[in-house]
Formats: C-alpha cells, structure tokens, sequence
C-alpha cells in the first residue's frame, strides 16, 4: 500500500516521516480512509482503531475474497508501519 505512495523503493523513514505526520494531523474521534481497500480508521486514546471496512459488491472487478485479502493486507501494513512510530494499530471487535 505504500508503495503506492511512495513507489517500489521508498525510504522508510520516508514512511516513518508520513505516519507521523498523518497521525498528528488527526483529532481524536477523528477518522481516516483507505480508499484502496476501504478501510476506515479512527484516532482514539493513543490508538489507530479499525472501525469499519467496506462490504464487497458484485460490481467490484476483484472477488470478495480478494478484497478481504487486500484489506488484511493493508491493514497489517498499517499495523507495520504506524508501530514503528509508536502508534499502536487494532481492531474494534467485530470489524
């Protein structure tokens, strides 16, 4: 997901560097959205708090399978990276 952003061969204290930034420029009760995958997080009490992601849809051109595998693996990169800037990442129960 990353790499999106910053290409394939990104510097990680270029991520570091993002993390930090994106998770000052959040309030607490404050949300953030992958559109990629449709993850969408919130800022609370010192944590990044998967809150809800998005359903599949028939329309989709990936199989409900494959988004499920593309948002763990979003969500486990964000897990990644904003721990190494501190940030504890995890999941509301039932998301």
């Amino acid at each position: 997901m990353f790499n999106v952003i910053f290409g394939d061969d990104f510097d990680r204290s270029d991520v570091d560097q993002w993390c930090r930034q994106m998770w000052a420029s959040l309030r607490d009760g404050g949300t953030w959205a992958i559109p990629r995958s449709g993850l969408i997080f919130q800022k609370r009490s010192g944590q990044l708090v998967l809150i809800n992601r998005m359903p599949h849809m028939a329309e989709m051109p990936i199989t409900a399978e494959q988004l499920i595998e593309q948002q763990e693996s979003d969500f486990n990169l964000i897990v990644d990276h904003f721990g190494r800037v501190g940030v504890p990442v995890i999941k509301q129960t039932g998301v």
